[in-house]
């Protein structure tokens, strides 16, 4: 009894270890990383799964790439996945599904873009099918921009449909031209086999030389699928100019409302969307020209009806700061957290180095019914330059014109806990390096381990201008394929020998009294935050150390408890102690 109790208390605390936060980079000598996104596992792993491309120094021929990591951000595999007769593998958007991961992107079919859906074993990175498919004809380029498990009934017969759904765009053009003479966003259903169930087109009745109909992003509700992207329109001035996507479909691909608009002064974009059950309200996260920044708009999910009091977008003297992702706060279901990336940030680095950082992380807490800031947030800061001369390159212009991948999740390892966010980004390491993944597990406090600054917004209000948008039934047809799977070499570091992911390498403090009663004391050196976990491993009470370094352990029942104690620099230690 006594033995089997020591190995588990011992085997908490390898887990306790084990899910500290990290900051580290991953690269591949002589190739740039882009289009970074990632995924938690569903498989009860805790793993992470990281999709990227692999460009040349030239940006002009790529590889699509997966890496799988754990908790400490080991990489556990990395494989390359290309085929000779579909050259330009690309890779857009991943979902896991049980032992899974399903792929969507784009190949090369005698000259012709088209979609491509992959299913692959996530334990070795092994390919298990892959399909690409032709929107409308053979004779139009497509991609798929992003995939979604759903299990919803896509026919009709009242019977669920397990699968996956993609969104995206086909073109007449080969490569991504917002001046195209045709660019039209779709929506592809699937089964768990790949094979089709239906597709849907997207698009606008205004003639234009230019062309910004796309579906980036697709959020299920719990009667239909809500649409992100954008969509040309006329402003109030009757000028042609790209709009913001609002857009929601049923489970069979037929329209039930549309709510898209124009707001900035040359181009808006939707990027995602976040669906409250509870309310029944859709939180759809924007982009704006006017601003420079991004913003929420909130929805009625059966009518569509803007919610103008709840509806913001964000303002700040520094500007160029964008969205990509709104996902849950880990703190509390009356506030969500949009992550995204700034277009340039200079600063000087931990040692005294001046540095330009281009595509830094922000995190951003807020309030649901105001958008005010909850707490602190902040801005990672790392030395990075994007890449010039590919087509998808983030700043070709004031902001990315349509593909925004997942850039962050929040996740909890052990059921019912506290979660801690998950981010990705990239760092160039010096002039003429190339681009390396940067990974970052953070707590609840947002910080990243490394250089970060305070990020403060200031919400407004929005004013809106509608315009029409149309989707309907378009043909499609589907081919197989298959891939090569290579493994290849890279390199991991953290972001600095000193502040890395291990805990600390001796205590620097103590707690006490030990047993407690009602108040738990620390001496640990700058701490500033903790977890308390009971001893099946679930956090029971967490919180900030203010002025005291003071814990109280009141309301907690008797028996054995484990704390964490993390400091300014992100290092934790762990204590066990005894409640009577």
């Amino acid at each position: 009894m006594k033995t089997t109790l020591l190995l588990s208390v011992f085997a908490l605390l390898l887990n306790v270890s084990v899910y500290a936060q990290f900051q580290k980079n991953v690269g591949a000598a002589g190739e740039n990383y882009h289009d970074l996104n990632q995924e938690p596992m569903n498989d009860g792993s805790n793993d992470i799964m990281v999709a990227a491309n692999l460009f040349d120094a030239s940006m002009t021929n790529q590889t699509f790439t997966l890496k799988r990591i754990d908790q400490t951000g080991t990489v556990l595999w990395a494989q390359k996945y290309d085929n000779p007769s579909f050259p330009n593998a690309r890779v857009f958007d991943i979902v896991p599904y049980l032992d899974m991961i399903v792929a969507t992107g784009s190949i090369d079919v005698g000259g012709t873009k088209r979609t491509f859906i992959a299913r692959i074993l996530a334990t070795t990175g092994s390919v298990i099918n892959v399909k690409y498919y032709d929107i409308v004809s053979p004779n139009f380029n497509s991609r798929g921009l992003q995939i979604e498990y759903t299990d919803s009934d896509a026919n009709g017969d009242a019977t669920p449909d397990p699968g996956f759904i993609v969104g995206g765009f086909f073109s007449s053009c080969y490569n991504l031209d917002t001046n195209c003479s045709l660019n039209i966003g779709f929506v592809l259903r699937v089964n768990n086999n790949l094979d089709l169930i239906w597709t849907s087109e997207l698009d606008t009745s205004v003639p234009a030389t230019a062309d910004y109909d796309f579906i980036n992003g697709i959020t299920e509700t719990n009667d239909g699928f809500f649409l992100t992207g954008s969509a040309t329109g006329l402003n109030a001035a009757n000028n042609t100019q790209q709009g913001v996507l609002a857009h929601k479909i049923d489970f069979t691909g037929s329209p039930v409302w549309d709510r898209s608009y124009i707001f900035g002064n040359s181009r808006d974009v939707s990027v995602d969307a976040y669906f409250d059950v509870t309310s029944q309200k859709i939180y759809m996260l924007a982009n704006y020209s006017v601003s420079h920044y991004f913003g929420v708009t909130v929805l009625d999910n059966t009518t569509g009806t803007i919610d103008m009091t709840s509806s913001w977008y964000a303002t700040s003297g520094d500007v160029d700061r964008y969205g990509f992702t709104l996902m849950e706060s880990a703190t509390s279901s009356n506030n969500l957290v949009v992550t995204g990336y700034d277009r340039q940030e200079n600063f000087v680095d931990a040692a005294g180095v001046a540095q330009t950082g281009e595509s830094n992380i922000f995190v951003y807490e807020f309030e649901k019914s105001s958008g005010n800031a909850v707490g602190v947030n902040y801005q990672f800061l790392l030395p990075h330059a994007e890449p010039a001369g590919d087509e998808f390159n983030f700043w070709n212009g004031q902001m990315p014109l349509i593909y925004y991948p997942d850039i962050s999740f929040l996740y909890s390892e052990i059921p019912g806990a506290v979660g801690n966010y998950y981010h990705v980004g990239y760092r160039t390491q010096a002039a003429g390096s190339f681009t390396e993944a940067e990974l970052f597990k953070t707590g609840t406090d947002k910080r990243n381990i490394c250089d970060n600054l305070v990020l403060n917004i200031t919400p407004s209000s929005i004013n809106i201008f509608p315009i029409q948008v149309m989707s309907g039934s378009t043909p499609a047809s589907e081919t197989p394929m298959s891939f090569t799977v290579n493994g290849f070499n890279y390199t991991e570091n953290s972001c600095s020998d000193i502040l890395g992911t291990n805990d600390f390498e001796k205590e620097t403090g103590f707690i006490y009294p030990n047993p407690v009663q009602n108040e738990l004391q620390t001496t640990v050196k700058n701490a500033q935050d903790y977890q308390v976990l009971d001893a099946t491993g679930r956090v029971v009470c967490n919180g900030n150390f203010a002025q005291e370094s003071i814990v109280n352990t009141s309301e907690l029942p008797n028996g054995l408890y484990f704390i964490t104690i993390s400091n300014e620099l992100r290092q934790v230690q762990t204590f066990k102690f005894l409640k009577k």
